[in-house]
């Protein structure tokens, strides 16, 4: 088994690679062509700590792909990375494993944010040229750089909690687009029209009375049950919610959240991601609709990115 570790394809995928996987991941998911497990969470709370186990086979691939991420959000204080994981590639004829990718959580967040773009192609209006990301931590990051591939942004808005985090990213990403810091989150969550959230938010970070028509919302934080990032009103008020996978956002989604709280029922659901993927749902088709993306992360996501992986790195 060849170990392959992050530095061999850390920042060596472009984002237009990442993007087209996961539409072909989405695809294969809409059209009935992929085969996955339902998704493993080991909850460890005492140690505010997770393990997510996930994967899939596209049809026609050469591997199947099982990944392991963990979140150990105690390792800030400890001075490690609260993110790790790895990819596990197996021969998709014999059932050999022939790559293991040390991915560190790098592939997870990229991938992620790589739906994220995907997202803002189906739902997003298209003369948009500003847009606002709620977070700032590594998953932030990649996000940004993913808005800024898909979308023709004038300028990016950031907030964070942390305010000294928002601002090493706005120097960061400063370089490629204008970039700025959001004094108050409400005010600019009500002035821009397309809104990311990427964080491990416990209470609900978007209210729905502070979203103008024509918005799209896309949250990508939500993989455990007691994280929400978005106003279980705010679903209950979107014209087009769409989820990754309906059966996992019932169970840690906002849309978990929102069925709690009485706002929502599955039927609020208009689509899942993969049924835009696939042609078989129309995404925005009118520019004063809200849209609502809720996203929790799908094994098809995996098994599409390692496959690029292989693929750029001619393994």
């Amino acid at each position: 088994m060849r170990v392959v570790p992050l530095e061999a394809f850390r920042d060596k995928i472009p984002f237009s690679v990442a993007i087209a996987a996961a539409e072909r991941g989405f695809r294969a998911l809409g059209l009935g062509e992929a085969a996955l497990p339902d998704p493993m969470v080991l909850e460890l709370r005492g140690q505010q700590a997770e393990v997510h186990v996930k994967g899939a086979h596209l049809r026609g691939a050469r591997h199947i792909v099982l990944k392991v991420a963990t979140g150990f959000y105690r390792n800030r204080a400890r001075g490690l990375p609260s993110g790790d994981g790895m990819f596990l590639l197996l021969n998709a004829e014999t059932g050999v494993p022939e790559v293991l990718l040390e991915e560190h959580g790098y592939l997870t967040d990229f991938r992620t944010a790589a739906a994220v773009a995907l997202t803002l192609r189906y739902l997003a209006r298209q003369d948009v040229r500003e847009a606002l990301l709620i977070g700032a931590g590594a998953l932030a990051r990649l996000t940004a750089r993913a808005m800024i591939a898909e979308m023709p942004l004038a300028r990016l808005t950031l907030w964070n909690r942390t305010r000294e985090r928002a601002e090493s990213l706005a120097k960061e990403l400063g370089q490629v687009v204008e970039t700025r810091i959001a004094p108050a989150l409400e005010s600019a969550v009500r002035d821009n029209r397309v809104i990311v959230t990427a964080t491990a938010s416990t209470t609900p970070l978007v209210m729905a009375s502070w979203v103008a028509p024509g918005t799209h919302v896309t949250s990508v934080g939500t993989g455990s049950p007691e994280k929400i990032e978005l106003d279980p009103a705010l679903l209950a008020r979107a014209d087009k919610l769409v989820a990754d996978r309906i059966f996992q956002t019932e169970r840690y989604g906002n849309l978990h959240h929102a069925i709690a709280a009485g706002a929502v029922t599955r039927e609020n659901v208009y689509a899942e991601l993969g049924e835009l993927a696939a042609g078989r749902k129309a995404g925005r088709e009118d520019e004063t609709e809200v849209t609502v993306a809720d996203l929790t992360g799908v094994g098809v996501q995996d098994a599409a990115i390692a496959q690029a992986v292989v693929e750029v790195l001619g393994l």
